[in-house]
């Protein structure tokens, strides 16, 4: 069983090359799922894969 890459907020904001307002904006609007642990929160790099092709331009 292959397990996903959990990525924390300052390696999405890398990765996406985006603020971190705009995390947070994105955040708010629910564009992608996210976890909360404590006050912990991290992401799927799965999803941030998918939210980003969902977002291609054909």
């Amino acid at each position: 069983m292959e397990t996903d890459v959990l990525m924390t907020k300052k390696a999405v904001m890398e990765y996406l090359k985006i603020s971190h307002q705009t995390l947070f904006r994105l955040m708010k609007a629910h564009a992608f799922p996210y976890i909360k642990l404590e006050r912990k929160v991290l992401f799927r790099k799965s999803d941030i894969d998918h939210f980003l092709e969902s977002k291609l331009i054909k």
